[in-house]
């Protein structure tokens, strides 16, 4: 199975620390694997942790200044996997996630969207119930009721990755 795959082309924390954050995915109080590419809702610090915070999972009203992108250094420990688009988040590990900001520019994979079958320059980008992030033509508009991330874009091809440029709302 196919994960996303993230590139933090513009996002604050790859400047400015406290754009990052350290985060467990743990929707009901379950410790739950992730993929790179998605988006949690901070819901606080772990119990005892001044540094490590709880994920849950995002609603499509989710406040965006409580949502997180993840986007943890691609560290595989099995041989045998090779490829970013093995990568994944593990249950139970503390992922990477950096926070949104109007301007930002991150882009993902297919792996990592909902929505659109086929994206494009323009499409809007919006919180749904789950981690993934949600595509819906421009000329659709956003969902009544969801949260806007923001717009594709670009959408580029690097190797035999095709990425969707992401400009945050």
């Amino acid at each position: 199975m196919a994960h996303g795959v993230v590139r933090t082309d513009k996002l604050a924390g790859t400047d400015n620390r406290a754009g990052i954050i350290s985060v467990r995915y743990q929707p009901s109080s379950t410790e739950t694997a992730i993929d790179n590419g998605n988006v949690v809702e901070i819901a606080g610090l772990e119990t005892g942790s001044r540094e490590v915070y709880v994920g849950n999972t995002p609603t499509a009203e989710s406040e965006l200044k409580n949502i997180v992108l993840i986007a943890s250094p691609e560290v595989m420990y099995d041989d045998a996997k090779r490829s970013l688009e093995d990568f994944y988040n593990e249950a139970g590990k503390i992922a990477r996630g950096y926070y949104l900001y109007t301007n930002n520019i991150f882009s993902v994979t297919k792996d990592a969207l909902d929505g659109e079958a086929s994206p494009s320059i323009g499409d809007i980008v919006e919180l749904k119930a789950g981690t993934k992030l949600n595509v819906v033509k421009k000329t659709t508009g956003l969902t009544a009721g969801s949260t806007q991330v923001g717009t594709i874009i670009d959408i580029n091809t690097v190797g035999r990755f095709t990425y969707y440029a992401i400009q945050v709302a």
